[in-house]
């Protein structure tokens, strides 16, 4: 048994199906552990076309599998590819193990082939600021606490990616026994309910009172809020509680919500600015936010003020708002769970305001009754012979694909457009990724989230621009058979830095890309594909099959390219 075999063992032991990465001969032990792997039906290679690729897939399917995402590359160049996607995992807070091959031990400092240790090209340097933890392997007797080390931090709050370097020989060394600590998964496994009782005790008191005094209360829930929605939900009805979200926040409230206001921040709807500036608002809390300029609209005074209390996980998000009346530190869930037990032991008097009843009547159409949008009319029929807007293509994709598929969307013209117009009934089916917001991002965890479930589609939806970045990624899904659907938003430019230099009133740069036929390439690549310059064309796909089809299908839309994307701060 190699040490390299230990490696897979302890990823089997997680659950983990896939390794994906870019293979090099420093490598090789690893892909020979991953090849006898698979033949007992333990975790596979899966070879990817591009090592940020391989990063972005591992992303994806740990977002839709609830594992950790495991990529890996050789030295030297393979591990600089691999960066983007890695740092995009640290912002984002996505468990994954990253794991990079290094020359052999015997040959450090004598300028050997790729060298990336601190005498070469410092790889260790520079994972060293996008990773929860970071380690070179010296010795054979190093591997197995260091790739424990590694799943801590990983799978730890906050979690992230977790690095190790590992020189060829020490991967091919032999193992001095098997797995020390079968039992780590267990102990690695959900976080407890920690909650600051004391804490727990004021803001008890603080939520008293203004219901008392029959104020309002408002809800700002961010990404990290993720998995706690029906405590969520049940405070906000108990409470009569207003609920907005960050931008990332997003996936956590179902906007046909008769409480939910929409989004506040970049992008964001007026309804959720007026529901944090009415008179009435005596407390805002801010729960699983890291208060970032995004989710606060450039720290805006009407969310960062005295009627802020500040709840999160990590401590360290609480430099950002010091001048919260509270800070509550604990698990998302379990502060709601409590609060609720204690609201619903109150007389009905004492809790939700007049006509706040969660149970009214929803509206039939696309857009929320309680949010407010821009431009309604861009939801609606485009009209013959005229190219989309982005909008409507949102609402027929909603209609038109099962409602299990998950919606992936690059940071693009896609990004803007969806956090005001994208509204689905199950929330959580949208994905960004967009604090260190890196191009062609959804490509690969789009792919990765389709390894996870090929039951419906993962769905795409990228730009021109992204989708010539990393579109070599679709011959992935299309050796595996995955259900992915590629949406490419196609306006011949780089459409969003296009509309953002316009508004800030610089020279006339039209950032323009010379046009292509994405439909062809995908076709070349032996995907279905189909070119989308109206409305109409959507009519003559036949959306069961589409739906049902083991394996890629590409969509290039005409989009408007005049038409500017929402741009601006709630």
């Amino acid at each position: 048994m190699t040490l390299s075999d230990l490696i897979v063992d302890y990823l089997e032991q997680f659950g983990v199906e896939y390794v994906f990465g870019v293979p090099g001969s420093p490598l090789g032990p690893l892909f020979d552990a991953l090849a006898r792997s698979e033949r007992r039906g333990g975790p596979r290679a899966i070879l990817t076309r591009h090592e940020s690729g391989a990063a972005f897939i591992a992303d994806g399917y740990a977002r839709t599998s609830g594992r950790i995402g495991v990529c890996c590359s050789t030295t030297g160049p393979g591990a600089t590819n691999l960066i983007t996607g890695v740092c995009s995992a640290y912002a984002e807070q996505t468990p994954m193990l990253v794991i990079t091959s290094q020359t052999r031990v015997a040959d450090f400092s004598r300028g050997c082939f790729q060298d990336s240790t601190r005498d070469g090209v410092d790889i260790m340097g520079m994972f060293d600021h996008c990773t929860r933890f970071n380690s070179m392997v010296t010795h054979p007797g190093q591997l197995e606490r260091k790739l424990v080390a590694a799943l801590t931090f990983a799978l730890g709050s906050p979690g992230g990616p977790a690095h190790l370097s590992i020189p060829a020989d020490i991967f091919a060394a032999e193992a001095a026994s098997p797995a020390s600590y079968p039992g780590l998964r267990a102990l690695l496994g959900p976080h407890g309910e920690m909650i600051d009782l004391g804490t727990l005790e004021r803001l008890w008191e603080e939520l008293k009172e203004a219901l008392h005094n029959r104020k309002k209360i408002v809800l700002l829930l961010g990404h990290n809020s993720m998995g706690a929605d029906k405590e969520i939900t049940r405070f906000a009805e108990l409470t009569g509680a207003a609920m907005i979200t960050t931008p990332r926040g997003k996936p956590v409230i179902n906007p046909y919500h008769p409480l939910a206001r929409g989004v506040f921040g970049c992008s964001g709807h007026l309804s959720a600015r007026m529901a944090l500036e009415d008179v009435g608002v005596e407390l805002i809390l801010a729960a699983g936010t890291n208060l970032g300029e995004w989710s606060t609209s450039r720290w805006d005074p009407a969310l960062m003020n005295g009627k802020l209390v500040h709840i999160h996980e990590d401590p360290a998000c609480f430099a950002r708002s010091p001048m919260a009346r509270l800070h509550m530190r604990g698990n998302i869930g379990a502060v709601f769970s409590r609060l609720n037990e204690r609201l619903e032991g109150l007389q009905p008097s004492q809790t939700a305001s007049k006509g706040s009843d969660p149970h009214s009547p929803i509206q039939s159409g696309y857009i929320p009754a309680n949010i407010t949008v821009l431009d309604p009319a861009c939801c609606e029929t485009s009209g013959d012979g005229l190219p989309m807007a982005a909008p409507r293509l949102f609402a027929e994709l909603i209609k038109r694909l099962p409602m299990e598929s998950r919606f992936f969307i690059d940071n693009s013209n896609s990004v803007p457009w969806s956090i005001h117009y994208f509204f689905h009934s199950r929330p959580e089916a949208y994905h960004l990724s967009i604090e260190f917001a890196t191009m062609a991002w959804a490509i690969g965890a789009a792919i990765g989230s389709a390894f996870a479930e090929r039951g419906s589609p993962a769905v795409c939806i990228t730009g021109d621009g992204c989708y010539l970045m990393s579109g070599q990624e679709i011959t992935v899904a299309m050796e595996q058979k995955l259900p992915v659907v590629f949406v490419v938003l196609n306006d011949r430019a780089y459409g969003l830095i296009r509309h953002a230099h316009r508004l800030m009133g610089m020279e006339g740069v039209e950032f323009a890309i010379p046009g292509v036929d994405f439909a062809m390439m995908a076709r070349a690549a032996g995907a279905m594909a189909h070119t989308i310059s109206e409305e109409r064309d959507l009519d003559r796909i036949d959306w069961q099959e589409l739906a049902l089809h083991q394996g890629p299908t590409l969509l290039d839309v005409t989009i408007n390219r005049e038409k500017s994307p929402p741009l601006a701060m709630a």
